[in-house]
């Protein structure tokens, strides 16, 4: 090489400008959202740069949460997780709790006096019992199409005999009416093997109207409001950390932002969309603010504009026809509270927030005037969130006051509907004595967020599957992981060449890398990425088995690693090194003793059964039994797994965690079971084919000229023994004779080789 003078100027070279693959394969796909204001999908862009701003509607606690809450709020935190986690956004999550409400404050209300007239009632009279008779009487006749007369000595064959399914297509709370019905009806049969309370609480869903309709207007006491809704807060909460679901960056109650409600109904009065009624109620009005100023009433669902049945359900059941409404779309800004109701002070009298104008003020409160995403149920598009739309875009003057609305699909069971007003809805923590919070949040995954999702045993099957193969291979990379360390600690030398299998494995990550984003992007496909998980996790067990011996470690572990960060994104819980799922943590203090002498014990008993076996000569058939109770049962029950391997390759040793150790552990229980099941279908055989053998060894012993003896079937017999004559008297036919010579000839060869057998 020339050498540089030190009269030279040295120049830099020429450096090329990357270019860009820009070719229809390699261009980066946006994220799109399906958007309810649209029924598209369109580019996600929000307002502030990376800044989205985003309002969630939360529960209305007045009893348990149930089903169809886990899957709208999993979903829900799944996309806000990805938003996050994957694309970078900066989430500003503001959901609220409804603590003020007609359903609140029915139930409130109802539960006191219930539980004031059961402190009551220390024994079974006759009033007792005439009360809730009369109280049943009201109820079945108001809630189920008996007949007029109908009694209590009457109703029995009435419910017998009618068809259930057809009365529930007509009425959906058939059902639950019938039951409550049901029960009372018990309860009042059975008087004299039950306490009083027993027979109050079998009877309270038909006894509580009949309370609140007495005495519901002396209610005053504003605790009874409060204390109810926040103990289902809490529950709720509790269901929610059960569920690994992200707390919100904001949580508002109702009960704390009355006075920003009044400020705005106000606001709303004043730019002529909300008109006071003489109840001292607050009605928008939907007249004069559709079609006006660029104002569209029901963006969400325009036909439902005007559904009588949704727009009275959205009123709530303690909303009664107020005189000077204008038109049966407006609904209700503030209500004018009657007796037994809470009330705060207003402009209008003494009353408290209409239901749809909570979230309106909150949101608006928290996030402003313009909010880039707004989610919830598809049941409260209308009228919740239509009202909501349109009575904030009354107040700040705007024409879109929301640029997304996300909305999840329904949940069914085994094809029917979840209603907590139908009470027939299975609740969070019943489901979690079933399943596991990770399971339940696969079986939501695996249904696009925004469709409807059947939660049935085909689901939780294929989720089970899925799970389970994932164990399987996460275990697997975390045994060669530990095996390869352990051979480097060692001063082995481990191959580290990159071969044509391996470039493949790696080329079939990056393939499914941009397979995952390209679904993220199409509306938060999670069911897509899934898959394409699920045919990665295929692909490595694949590459495992092609390569056998000279698999390599790294690019299984970053298989491993990317899918358990993909994971964690998606909110599952995974462990510190990314190879798997994580376990509930579990106490490991303790002395090394207690520690390893579960394992020395295992190995001590495995030590004495080989030396015992060696010394007395056994069969080699024990040792192996020996080996397979060492690896089945004793190093499995302590969370260890020996995978044999081919080509004469040590076992692979496998660290459990506890979830993948209990499946293990359930195979070997069915495969047991298996065992058990062929061995005594063979013992059966076994038995059959001796009780054979035996039956023809019986009949072996009687030698021919007798076996026709003892039969009444004939009267006379020849010298030989054979029938020459039936019972009648009558020679034996030439048929017969032919038939029963066979049969002779037969027996004679049995007995024949009977007298021959060695005795």
């Amino acid at each position: 090489m020339a050498s540089v003078t030190s009269t030279e100027k040295v120049q830099q070279p020429e450096w090329l400008d990357p270019k860009q693959d820009v070719t229809e394969s390699r261009k980066t796909p946006t994220l799109k959202l399906y958007n309810t204001l649209t029924r598209s999908k369109n580019d996600f862009v929000p307002i502030s740069g990376k800044k989205v701003t985003w309002y969630s509607c939360g529960p209305t606690v007045y009893d348990s949460s149930h089903m169809g809450h886990a899957r709208n709020y999993v979903s829900i935190d799944i996309n806000r997780r990805i938003l996050e986690d994957y694309f970078g956004y900066d989430v500003y999550f503001v959901q609220n709790v409804t603590d003020i409400d007609d359903k609140i404050i029915i139930r409130a209300r109802q539960n006191f006096l219930f539980e004031q007239y059961k402190s009551q009632q220390t024994q079974i009279t006759d009033a007792l019992i005439e009360k809730i008779s009369n109280a049943w009487s009201v109820y079945t006749k108001s809630n189920l199409p008996v007949p007029e007369d109908i009694t209590l000595e009457t109703f029995n064959k009435w419910s017998e005999s009618v068809d259930i399914a057809e009365e529930a297509v007509k009425n959906p709370k058939f059902p639950m009416h019938l039951t409550a019905s049901k029960s009372a009806f018990k309860a009042i049969q059975s008087k004299a093997e039950l306490s009083s309370a027993d027979i109050l609480n079998q009877a309270k869903d038909i006894l509580v109207p009949i309370l609140d309709a007495e005495s519901g207007s002396s209610i005053k006491d504003p605790s009874i409001f409060r204390d109810l809704p926040a103990f289902w807060e809490n529950k709720f909460d509790e269901d929610m950390r059960s569920l690994n679901v992200l707390p919100a960056t904001v949580t508002t109650r109702v009960s704390e932002y009355v006075p920003e409600i009044i400020t705005f109904v106000q606001g709303i009065i004043e730019n002529k969309y909300a008109y006071q009624t003489e109840d001292g109620s607050v009605y928008f009005d939907t007249g004069n603010f559709d079609g006006h100023n660029c104002h569209s009433y029901a963006k969400l669902q325009p036909w439902n504009k005007g559904k009588k049945d949704l727009i009275d359900e959205g009123e709530g059941s303690l909303s009664k026809p107020a005189s000077g409404k204008k038109s049966n779309n407006d609904f209700a800004l503030w209500k004018g509270s009657k007796p037994g109701e809470p009330a705060w002070a207003s402009p209008w009298g003494e009353g408290r927030p209409g239901w749809h104008i909570e979230c309106s003020v909150m949101a608006s409160e928290v996030l402003g005037s313009h909010i880039d995403i707004h989610s919830g149920g598809i049941d409260l598009a209308f009228p919740h969130h239509d009202n909501e739309l349109a009575q904030s875009e009354a107040y700040h003057n705007c024409p879109q006051w929301v640029n997304y609305f996300l909305h999840t699909g329904h949940l069914h069971i085994e094809g029917q509907k979840m209603s907590k007003s139908l009470k027939n809805f299975i609740t969070i923590g019943e489901a979690l004595e079933k399943y596991s919070a990770r399971q339940l949040r696969l079986a939501f995954a695996f249904q696009q967020w925004n469709n409807s999702l059947d939660f049935k045993e085909a689901l939780i099957k294929e989720v089970k599957a899925f799970e389970g193969s994932l164990n399987k291979f996460f275990a697997v990379v975390r045994a060669l992981v530990a095996e390869d360390n352990h051979a480097t600690v060692s001063g082995k030398i481990i191959s580290k060449k990159v071969t044509p299998l391996e470039k493949k494995l790696y080329q079939q990550l990056d393939d499914a890398k941009v397979a995952v984003h390209a679904a993220l992007c199409d509306n938060l496909a999670v069911p897509i990425a899934l898959q394409t998980i699920s045919e990665l996790v295929q692909k490595s067990n694949i590459y495992l088995t092609t390569a056998g011996i000279d698999s390599r470690v790294t690019p299984v572990s970053e298989v491993a690693k990317w899918i358990s960060k993909f994971f964690s994104i998606l909110g599952f819980e995974v462990r510190p090194d990314n190879l798997g799922w994580s376990e509930a943590s579990t106490d490991a203090s303790g002395s090394t003793e207690e520690i390893i002498m579960p394992y020395l014990n295992v190995l001590s008993t495995f030590r004495d059964s080989v030396r015992f076996n060696a010394i007395e000569k056994v069969d080699h058939s024990e040792f192996l039994k020996t080996c397979d109770q060492i690896r089945n049962i004793d190093l499995l029950n302590l969370g260890i797994s020996l995978d044999d391997r081919a080509n004469g390759q040590p076992a692979l040793v496998k660290i459990l965690n506890e979830s993948e150790k209990n499946e293990l552990i359930q195979q070997q229980k069915e495969k047991e079971q298996r065992e058990q099941e062929k061995t005594a279908k063979k013992a059966l055989a076994a038995q059959k084919e001796e009780e054979e053998r035996l039956k023809k060894l019986e009949k072996a012993k009687i030698p021919p000229s007798e076996m026709f003896q003892s039969s009444t079937e004939y009267s006379q017999w020849d010298k030989d023994g054979m029938p020459t004559h039936d019972a009648e008297g009558e020679p034996i036919s030439k048929s017969m004779k032919k038939k029963l010579t066979k049969l002779y000839d037969q027996q004679k060869k049995l007995h024949d080789q009977y007298l021959e057998s060695p005795k």
